[in-house]
């Protein structure tokens, strides 16, 4: 599993493979095009961009929080010393691709290397999203459901994170099954939401491990058993997920 601070070695191979070629100048071309220049920097730079999309897409997959989400994609940049001004600018140029497009947004939403623009975001996560880029619909719907962008879409939230777990992406099943324990978009069905978190959760999902620990506790959807939520709230805590932590703190 690749993360910020676990690259595989096959990746820090090309990636130094990459730096190496972005900065080599071959001595018989003494006066180098813009276009060259320009060409050489994106292709290098292209693969450091699907790096960093795959990076959130499996620490979303994980059930890694926000934060920590975020965190890993700054790793992953000051390991790597990457000029951010750099990247944006490969990004803006490069909007025919939906890693780029939704690598723009997110950088732009927390403003990584430019200006917090979030409703520019906003647009661009949509982008990104209807070229069936899924790390994108998971934001979209994530923004969708907590109305954190321009406008709080519950339906359309629901019918992307529909979409995402058809695909079998964990953090989509796992949020699907929040649509229908709260009735985001649809109505609540208990019993449809433990069989979601379910089915994350034991795809080792940390966020489902703590959706599923909190049925147990109180009995939704399924009979009130505590042996089984402490068991789950475990499970979601050592991967590191904060509030299952506190629960096992409270609980014990």
């Amino acid at each position: 599993m690749q993360s910020a601070n676990n690259i595989t070695n096959d990746s820090k191979y090309e990636f130094s493979r990459i730096i190496q070629n972005f900065h080599k100048i071959d001595i018989e071309e003494t006066e180098p095009t813009t276009q060259n220049i320009n060409e050489n920097m994106y292709e290098g730079l292209s693969f450091i961009i699907d790096e960093l999309a795959d990076i959130y897409f499996k620490a979303a997959n994980e059930g890694k929080e926000q934060n920590v989400r975020k965190q890993q994609i700054l790793d992953y940049i000051n390991d790597y010393e990457i000029n951010l001004q750099e990247i944006n600018k490969c990004l803006l140029n490069t909007q025919n691709n939906s890693n780029s497009i939704f690598l723009l947004g997110y950088f732009t939403f927390y403003g990584i290397g430019t200006n917090i623009n979030k409703p520019k975001a906003f647009e661009l996560y949509k982008k990104a999203a209807k070229l069936e880029n899924m790390t994108a619909q998971l934001v979209l719907a994530e923004i969708y459901i907590h109305g954190k962008g321009p406008k709080k879409d519950n339906v359309l939230a629901f019918d992307l994170t529909k979409k995402l777990a058809e695909k079998e992406y964990l953090a989509g099943i796992n949020l699907l099954g929040y649509c229908y324990g709260c009735g985001v978009g649809t109505d609540i069905n208990m019993v449809k939401a433990f069989e979601l978190y379910k089915k994350a959760a034991d795809l080792g999902n940390s966020i489902a491990q703590y959706n599923i620990g909190l049925l147990y506790q109180y009995g939704l959807g399924i009979g009130q058993d505590m042996s089984q939520a402490i068991y789950w709230y475990k499970k979601s805590a050592e991967q590191g997920y904060q509030y299952s932590q506190e629960k096992l703190m409270m609980l014990n």
